[in-house]
């Protein structure tokens, strides 16, 4: 028997392999952005014994994610930035090594090696990781494109990985379109953008949907026409355009109420100046017409600048604000050639006062030459000088009179601008004031079609507070509708589970219907670890035992502490919105087939059911689930 000594032993365990191999999935894995996941290797055969198993990022061998050696996790080595956030799930026994990665970021996209060694042997494997994130709803605009075609940009950000893009009718058609671009922010997330040429219609919407997959897409929709979609800009545009043209409008005409000012006492004194020289008529009227030149001038200048400020968009008035700008020139012109001839006057009215003599003894020449003839030949040596004189004397009357035409015509061109210029300055205030008449009928207009473009457009786009508090109600929770343990008070309002934990489901229908038209109500959801709100048809009022589903008329925004928010699709849908969730706000077109569910404290749309569609008037539900005792309450 002594030689079953020596079996024994040899038999007490198993032998240690020379080789073995690893396993991992062949494609990669998803998850979404701060939940859990398990990254698969098993070991083929399973041995424990010396066993070294390392989780590394690629080129990062000495600054592993998880270290297991000699019998236990080895932290001093380890990467800190999963630190608390990494662990084996056990069964190493049965060759199970994998890891489990908790609060998943955007940083942990990527490669992670499985690297297992024992004694003199080793393999490594590859897991490859995609991190999700939902993305914001698409943000859609219109601009004119002319010829009756817009352009419709779409835009949504925040996504992970590069999402897919899709433009469709409303018959559901898909719309080609080659104008995508994609591009990461600073975090790595990856914005969406393209844009398409469309027929301007106010009546069939076309709508842009971006996604990871078919299960998990956003998706906005637009009238493509200009007058509704961009209407608040253009409101916004019209009432700045509007309060600055009151101020150009005002502005420029005080100016000239002063240059008005100036002109009259730069009149007063010229005409206190020309008093002066009253016995001298012709510099006198020089210098009224050189005071009126200089005076014009700075009005004339001002208006020429304020018309090319307040009219130059109206092509009408090209002609006369040419003929503005060169009316200084002709003023400063006309003065020159008024010194001129006043220099003239001056010089020559020095050898007129001597003449003016001569030319009285002149006429009384004719008497003298014939007493002379009569009494001596020998007066032709006189006569001859004397008539040279008179003739030059007729002569310098006759320039005197062309001066003074000269003058008088000059004074008319003066007049005449004058007049002109008064006549621009009336007209200038004319245009003004119907500039100003039709831009207050055209802001009255745009008014009105705000008013009446809200009601019928996507409440995505259009859809403003002001338009929720007008039409906010306040339903009130039908107590023979309820089913699990509830508690109604506070006159309807109010619902709670009181006994946590029980079996589901716990819910109420309201007593108000919807049938028609546009419907909007809050309620508070704070410090709430689980619930649900939304519609149902009012055919599932009086049932048991039916699941609140799509197929049954049902379109809920659920929240559970641990999956966070997402709506009842199947399979369901998470929905990206903030965990300081304080009151819902939800909204139902229902002529416009779409429920909307905002953030009522941000006005942030977290997610719209775009085909919520009924044979039945469809009526508020709540849930305050069997998670904790807090209540539900309808906002009044």
């Amino acid at each position: 028997m002594w030689w079953l000594l020596l079996v024994l032993p040899a038999c007490h365990g198993a032998p240690l392999p020379d080789k073995f191999t690893l396993s991992v999935p062949d494609g990669p894995l998803s998850v979404w952005k701060g939940s859990s996941i398990i990254l698969p290797c098993s070991l083929s055969p399973a041995f424990t014994e010396s066993l070294q198993v390392r989780w590394h990022r690629p080129n990062e061998y000495k600054t592993p994610v998880l270290l297991y050696e000699k019998q236990q996790i080895q932290q001093q080595l380890a990467d800190p930035q999963y630190k608390g956030r990494v662990s084996l799930i056990g069964e190493l026994e049965k060759g199970n090594v994998s890891l489990k990665l908790e609060n998943v970021t955007l940083a942990d996209s990527g490669e992670f090696v499985c690297f297992v060694a024992w004694n003199t042997w080793y393999e490594q494997a590859s897991v490859h990781l995609i991190v999700k994130v939902m993305g914001s709803p698409p943000v859609l605009s219109v601009t004119d494109g002319g010829s009756g075609q817009v352009n419709v940009t779409c835009v949504s950000d925040g996504w992970s990985p590069q999402p897919t893009l899709t433009w469709r009718n409303r018959g559901g058609s898909e719309i080609s379109s080659q104008n995508h671009h994609s591009a990461p922010d600073a975090h790595g997330l990856v914005t969406a953008t393209s844009w398409l040429v469309h027929s301007s219609s106010d009546s069939e919407w076309i709508a842009c949907s971006v996604g990871l997959s078919e299960e998990e897409r956003k998706e906005s929709r637009v009238l493509p026409h200009i007058d509704t979609v961009e209407l608040e800009r253009i409101l916004k545009d019209k009432e700045a355009e509007m309060e600055s043209r009151k101020q150009e409008s005002e502005g420029p005409w005080k100016e000239v109420f002063i240059s008005f000012l100036v002109l009259v006492l730069l009149l007063l004194s010229c005409a206190a100046t020309v008093f002066v020289l009253n016995r001298k008529g012709l510099i006198k009227s020089k210098d009224s017409k050189d005071g009126a030149a200089e005076s014009h001038q700075y009005p004339l200048q001002a208006s020429k600048e304020e018309t090319e400020s307040l009219l130059k968009k109206q092509s009408e008035e090209v002609k006369t604000l040419k003929r503005i700008t060169e009316l200084p020139n002709q003023l400063d012109e006309s003065k020159r050639e008024v010194d001129t001839l006043k220099e003239k006057i001056r010089a020559e009215e020095d050898i007129r006062k001597p003449l003016e003599g001569e030319v009285i003894g002149a006429e009384n020449l004719q008497e003298e030459k014939q007493n002379l003839k009569q009494q001596n030949e020998a007066g032709e040596d006189i006569r001859k000088p004397l008539e040279g004189k008179v003739k030059g004397a007729e002569n310098l009357q006759e320039e005197n009179q062309s001066l003074k035409q000269q003058n008088e015509e000059l004074q008319n061109q003066l007049d005449e601008s004058k007049r002109e210029v008064d006549t621009l300055k009336e007209k200038i205030k004319v245009e003004l004031e119907r500039m100003l008449r039709d831009k207050e009928a055209e802001m009255e207009s745009l008014k009105q079609k705000s008013e009446d473009a809200f009601p019928q457009n996507h409440a995505l786009v259009l859809l403003t507070r002001d338009r929720l508090k007008e039409i906010k109600e306040s339903p009130t929770l039908d107590e023979t509708s309820t089913r699990g343990i509830v508690r109604i008070t506070q006159q309807g309002k109010r619902v709670q589970c009181p006994k946590p934990n029980s079996n589901p489901p716990h819910y109420v229908i309201c007593k108000d219907t919807f049938s028609s038209g546009q419907h909007y109500w809050e309620v508070r959801v704070e410090k709430k670890e689980s619930w649900f709100v939304g519609v149902c048809s009012d055919s599932l009022r009086g049932q048991s035992g039916v699941d609140f589903t799509l197929q049954n008329g049902c379109w809920l925004l659920c929240y559970d502490k641990d999956q966070g928010l997402y709506v009842n699709t199947d399979p369901i849908t998470p929905v990206q919105g903030t965990i300081l969730l304080k009151t819902l706000g939800v909204f139902l077109d229902y002529s416009g087939h779409s429920l909307a569910f905002y953030d009522a404290e941000s006005h942030e749309c977290l997610y719209t059911f775009y085909d919520v569609r009924s044979a039945h008037p469809l009526v508020p539900v709540l849930s305050p689930g069997v998670r904790d005792v807090g209540a539900l309450v309808i906002v009044k």
